[in-house]
C-alpha cells in the first residue's frame, strides 16, 4: 500500500482527477489508453478478436503492431467491464504499475540485503527514479516492475531450491513481455548473468538445477507462444523490419546518462538538464548513484555484500553498454559501428523490429536499485540504532528527490472523445457493419488520428485509418500526396476503389485538414466529389463533420479462372520513351523498371507489345513496387490490334479499383491486373492516357491468355 500511496502522491494531480485526465500528453499516451481498454474489452470475451483490432482495415494482426499491453490490461479489465471508461481504466493501470514496480524492487533488495529499510529505498527509486518519471508518456516503460520480480523469483530459487520459485519466476518474465517487449526480451542480460551466478555457486545439483531451469523457460516460452505468433505472422506478412539507421538513431550516447530531463528531479536546474528526446535523457540521479557507490565501497571492504554487488555492477555495465545500440558513441564520437549490440541483432530473432536500443537502460537502473539497497545496507549497519531510522527517511527522501516530478504535466480528455465523433458514433449505431474511412486519412497531427482510433471502442466499426508503431501500405497509399483521394477529377474510379476494398462508410472531417488544404476548399471539394459520384446511399451532416454511406460492393465472379502466362521470350516490346530500359519489362527482377515522363506525364507514353500469333488475351499485369507508388497510370487505355490491322479499345479507365486491391494484397510489390473482355491480338498497346505530375512506372509486365485447353470462351 505504501507504493501505491506514493504513486498517488508523486504523480499529482492526476489523482484527483482520473476520469478526465490523462498523464503528459495525448499522443503516445492516448494510444496506449486506446490499447489497455481493448484489451479489457477482449478479455471478458475470452480474448476472441484480439489480434484484429479495429484499425488499418483490411488488414488483420494489427494489435501486433505496437505493444499487446496485456500484461497491464488483465489487473485493470474489471475497472473497464464495470464503468467502461477507458480513461479511468489507463490510469488506473497506470498508478498501479508503479506500485508494482515498487514492490517487485523491494521483494528483490530485501531478499538480497535483509534489510526492510534499504529493500523500501531501492523499491521507491526504481519505482519513481528520473528515468521511469521521464517515460511517463509511455506506460510499457513505467509496467517494467515485473523484471525484479522475476529476478527475485531466481534469487529465491536458487537460496531454496524450490520449483515454485521459477513458476514465480516464469510467471514474472510473461507478464513483462505481455507488458513491454523490449523488457521482455532486454532482462535475458540480468536472467542469464543470474543464472550464471547460481549455477557457479551451486555446490551440488547443478544437472537439477539445470533441469529445473529449462522446465521454466520451456514453460514461460509456451505462454508466450500465441503472442509470439501474432507479432511472427504481423512481422513477415507485412515486412516490419526497423533499418540499422533507424536503430542507430534511438540508440543512446554515454553522455545521455548524465543528462536529466528538464522537469524531472531535483537536479533540473543542472546544465546538463534538457528537454529533447526521453529515449536520449538517461540520468539515474545524483543522490542514488551516490548510494549505489556506498554499495559498491561496501563490497570492497566486506566480503559478504561482495558477491551481489558484483553482480549486479556488472549487469549494470552491461546494459549501458547495448543501451548504446549497434554504433558505440560517447560524446558524439563514433568509437565502432560494431558494438555488442549488433551481436544480438544478428543473432537473437526479433531484435531487428525494436528500434530503441536506449531502452536498456532500465536494466541499468534495475541494478543501481539494487547496489543503492546494498549500500543503504551497510549505512544502517554500521548506524547507531537511533539513527537507523533517521537514515532510512533521509535515503528515501533522497532517491525520491533524484525522480520528483510532481506536479505532473497532465492533458484533459473526454473518455465519450470529441463532439464530433461522439456524432459519428452515434450515427454508426444503428447501421450495418463495414469499415469506415476518416478523412483526412492522415491529419496533420497524431492526436487528431487517435481520435479517430480510439472512438473505435464506441461505434465498433474498423477503420482503414490508424496510429501505431507501424502503418500499413493501403494506409500510406492511400495518406501520400499521390493518393487517388486527392483525384477530384477522376473521383468515381476512386470511390469504386473504396468499395472495392470493403469501405462502407466516409467521414469528412473539414477542420482536421491542415491550412493549405482548407485554404484551397479541399475538404468542401471532397464532399461534392462524393455526392457527384452516384454512389452514395446515405448522406448525413453532422456536428462539424460530413457522413457518407456507400453502396456495398458486389463482386463480380472470376471468368477469367483458366488462364496461361505468356512466356515472355514470344513478345516484342517498344516503348515511347526510355527504350534502353524496355528489357527491365520482362527480365523477372521486381526491383527494375520501365519508367516514362521523369518530368512529369502528358498522357503520350505508351508501351507496345507484338505478339508471335494471334492471341486471345485474358489479362494485362502491371506490377509496380513500394519505392515507385506514385508512378501508377491515372488512366490506362488498352488497345488490341488483330491480325487484319483492325483496332479495338479493351479497356480504357482510371484502374484504381484493380490498384486498390493489388495494394491491399501486396504493397512490397502491387500487382495491378487489368481483366480484359475476348479478344485476337497480335499486339497490345498499353497507354497512360491522363496528365499527371508524376511518372509512370512498369516493374514488370506479364500477359495472360485464355487457356484453350480449359473451355473459358
Amino acid at each position: 500500500m505504501a507504493f501505491l500511496a506514493s504513486a498517488f502522491v508523486l504523480t499529482l494531480p492526476l489523482a484527483l482527477h482520473p476520469a478526465r485526465t490523462l498523464p503528459s500528453d495525448l499522443g503516445d499516451t492516448l494510444l496506449t489508453t486506446w490499447i489497455v481498454s481493448w484489451d479489457a474489452d477482449r478479455l471478458r470475451h475470452g480474448l476472441r478478436g484480439l489480434w484484429d483490432a479495429p484499425i488499418f482495415y483490411p488488414y488483420r494482426g494489427t494489435l501486433a503492431f505496437s505493444e499487446t499491453l496485456l500484461g497491464v490490461a488483465v489487473f485493470v479489465a474489471p475497472v473497464y467491464w464495470v464503468t467502461g471508461d477507458p480513461v479511468l481504466t489507463y490510469n488506473a493501470a497506470f498508478l498501479l504499475s508503479f506500485a508494482i514496480a515498487g514492490v517487485g524492487m523491494y521483494l528483490l533488495a530485501r531478499e538480497l540485503t535483509g534489510s526492510r529499510g534499504a529493500a523500501f529505498a531501492a523499491g521507491m527509486y526504481y519505482a519513481f527514479g528520473p528515468l521511469r518519471m521521464s517515460q511517463i508518456s509511455h506506460i510499457q516503460m513505467v509496467a517494467t516492475g515485473w523484471i525484479p520480480f522475476a529476478l527475485w523469483g531466481l534469487h529465491r530459487y536458487f537460496s531454496t531450491r524450490q520449483f515454485r520459485w521459477l513458476a514465480v519466476f516464469a510467471a514474472s518474465w510473461v507478464l513483462q513481455t505481455l507488458s513491454n517487449t523490449y523488457a521482455g526480451y532486454f532482462i535475458a542480460l540480468p536472467i542469464a548473468l543470474v543464472v550464471l551466478d547460481g549455477v557457479l555457486h551451486a555446490k551440488e545439483g547443478r544437472g537439477r538445477v539445470l533441469a529445473h531451469l529449462c522446465a521454466a523457460v520451456l514453460l514461460a516460452g509456451l505462454a508466450l507462444a500465441p503472442a509470439g505468433l501474432a507479432y511472427y505472422r504481423a512481422r513477415t506478412i507485412n515486412h516490419q523490419v526497423r533499418g540499422v539507421d533507424e536503430i542507430v538513431a534511438n540508440s543512446a550516447d554515454l553522455r545521455a546518462f548524465v543528462v536529466g530531463k528538464d522537469t524531472v528531479g531535483i537536479w533540473r536546474w543542472l546544465p546538463t538538464a534538457v528537454s529533447i528526446d526521453p529515449e536520449k535523457e538517461l540520468f539515474p540521479g545524483l543522490f542514488a548513484l551516490c548510494l549505489a557507490a556506498i554499495g559498491i565501497y561496501a563490497a570492497i571492504r566486506e566480503r559478504e555484500r561482495r558477491r551481489t554487488a558484483v553482480l549486479y555492477l556488472v549487469i549494470a555495465i552491461a546494459a549501458i553498454a547495448l543501451s548504446l545500440g549497434p554504433h558505440v558513441r560517447i560524446w558524439g564520437l563514433t568509437v565502432t559501428e560494431h558494438g555488442p549490440y549488433s551481436w544480438l541483432l544478428a543473432f537473437v530473432p526479433g531484435m531487428d523490429g525494436m528500434r530503441v536500443p536506449a531502452r536498456f537502460a532500465i536494466v541499468a537502473i534495475a541494478a543501481i536499485s539494487v547496489l543503492v539497497a546494498v549500500g543503504v545496507d551497510w549505512m544502517l549497519a554500521h548506524a547507531a540504532p537511533a539513527a537507523r531510522m533517521l537514515i532510512s527517511i533521509a535515503c528515501v527522501a533522497m532517491v525520491v528527490a533524484d525522480g520528483w516530478t510532481a506536479p505532473i504535466t497532465t492533458v484533459r480528455y473526454s473518455a465519450r472523445g470529441r463532439p464530433e465523433d461522439r456524432a459519428v458514433a452515434s450515427w454508426l449505431a444503428d447501421r450495418e457493419p463495414g469499415a469506415l474511412l476518416h478523412l483526412p486519412v492522415r491529419p496533420p497531427t497524431g492526436e487528431q488520428m487517435l481520435d479517430y482510433q480510439f472512438m473505435t471502442l464506441a461505434h465498433r466499426h474498423p477503420i482503414v485509418n490508424g496510429y501505431s508503431g507501424y502503418a500499413t501500405p493501403l494506409f500510406d497509399f492511400l495518406a501520400s500526396g499521390a493518393s487517388p483521394i486527392y483525384d477530384l477529377a477522376r473521383f468515381p474510379s476512386t470511390v469504386r476503389m473504396l468499395r472495392a476494398i470493403g469501405i462502407r462508410y466516409v467521414i469528412v472531417h473539414p477542420g482536421d485538414y491542415d491550412a493549405a488544404a482548407r485554404a484551397d476548399a479541399l475538404p468542401a471539394h471532397t464532399v461534392e466529389a462524393f455526392r457527384a459520384s452516384g454512389q452514395v446511399v446515405t448522406e448525413a451532416a453532422l456536428p462539424q463533420v460530413t457522413a457518407f454511406e456507400l453502396q456495398p460492393w458486389t463482386a463480380t465472379p472470376d471468368a477469367n479462372a483458366s488462364i496461361v502466362r505468356l512466356d515472355p521470350r514470344e513478345l516484342t516490346a517498344s516503348a515511347s520513351e526510355s527504350p534502353g530500359r524496355v528489357e527491365n519489362l520482362f527480365d523477372g527482377d521486381r526491383d527494375t523498371r520501365w519508367i516514362a515522363g521523369l518530368g512529369g506525364q502528358d498522357g503520350s507514353s505508351w508501351v507496345r507489345v507484338q505478339l508471335a500469333r494471334p492471341t486471345d488475351i485474358a489479362r494485362v499485369s502491371l506490377q509496380i513496387a513500394a519505392r515507385s507508388m506514385s508512378d501508377y497510370p491515372r488512366v490506362l487505355r488498352v488497345e488490341s490490334e488483330d491480325a487484319a490491322g483492325g483496332s479495338r479499345v479493351l479497356y480504357d479507365d482510371a484502374p484504381y479499383t484493380e490498384l486498390g486491391k493489388a495494394v491491399v494484397e501486396n504493397g512490397q510489390y502491387p500487382d495491378l491486373v487489368i481483366a480484359l473482355p475476348h479478344n485476337e491480338t497480335t499486339a497490345l498497346t498499353i497507354r497512360q492516357s491522363a496528365v499527371s505530375r508524376t511518372s509512370w512506372s512498369i516493374h514488370e509486365l506479364s500477359l495472360w491468355r485464355y487457356d484453350s485447353s480449359g473451355g473459358n470462351r
